[in-house]
């Protein structure tokens, strides 16, 4: 009689591939309507290549916490806190004269991504009267023109 157990190893993939992860059908879903709201905040803050890499990475980070994001309850609006937090992290602030977080995130959207206010809502999970008033008690006149030189960023639009 023997004492000792054979412990079988499961299956390994072969080397230099990584398996596939099945994502649930509500995180694909999520991806594909916010991704690219996500990628021109992100791009506003670094040069395209940069940015995509940090999407990703952040998209990776809010499918590690997606069952703590459905379970409140206003999922867009936490998932969005988390990835600013997530870039902000990583990334310095544009030099903007904005209040908080939301205004300072909601400027960045429609006035250097040049999505219109129904977008940014959308994106940041917030009412687009709240983002409305956001945007109008920032004070473009105030800021300069040196955080925004690109002339190829469409007008924005309500």
């Amino acid at each position: 009689m023997s004492l000792t157990h054979t412990i079988r190893t499961p299956p390994q993939p072969p080397a230099g591939r990584v398996p596939a992860l099945d994502l649930p059908p509500a995180f694909e879903a999520f991806y594909r309507l916010h991704h690219a709201p996500y990628l021109a905040y992100a791009e506003a803050h670094l040069d395209n290549h940069l940015a995509t890499i940090a999407v990703r990475g952040a998209f990776g980070d809010l499918a590690t916490h997606w069952s703590h994001i459905l379970s409140r309850i206003n999922p867009t609006a936490e998932a969005w806190d988390h990835f600013t937090r997530w870039l902000g992290s990583r990334t310095r602030p544009l030099p903007l004269d904005a209040g908080f977080g939301l205004q300072y995130q909601a400027v960045v959207l429609y006035h250097i991504a040049g999505y219109p206010i129904t977008a940014t809502a959308e994106a940041t999970g917030q009412d687009p009267s709240k983002i409305r008033y956001l945007l109008r008690c920032w004070d473009s006149r105030t800021q300069g023109t040196t955080w925004h030189t690109d002339a190829s960023v469409p007008a924005p639009h309500a």
